[in-house]
């Protein structure tokens, strides 16, 4: 029989000090591509499957790196124009300023 791991939770003040630590390793950048814009802080394994809270198992990732790390991207043509980071993406065409 399984047996369940209680999993203890970090206090809002002890978690955001956890968060700072990271993102100060990491020099607040993402650790993919090197973004410093829309960091979060990304568990390596889930909390779900018993990750836990400990610097070696989290880093920073830039919103786009974290959620293609949880494949949230749509891989549709469309979709990854739209899903593109802001500096990847292709200036649109305005006919009226030709």
């Amino acid at each position: 029989m399984l047996r369940t791991v209680k999993r203890i939770k970090l206090g809002k003040r002890i978690y955001r000090r956890l968060m700072k630590k990271v993102l100060e390793r990491d020099n607040w950048r993402c650790q993919k591509c090197g973004s410093l814009k829309d960091l979060q802080i990304h568990h390596k394994v889930r909390r779900s499957q018993q990750g836990n809270d400990s610097l070696e198992n989290l880093v920073t990732l830039c919103a786009y790196c974290h959620m293609a790390e949880h494949g949230q991207l749509s891989y549709e043509i469309g979709a990854l124009e739209v899903m593109k980071k802001p500096s990847e993406r292709r200036p649109r065409h305005n006919p009226a300023s030709v």
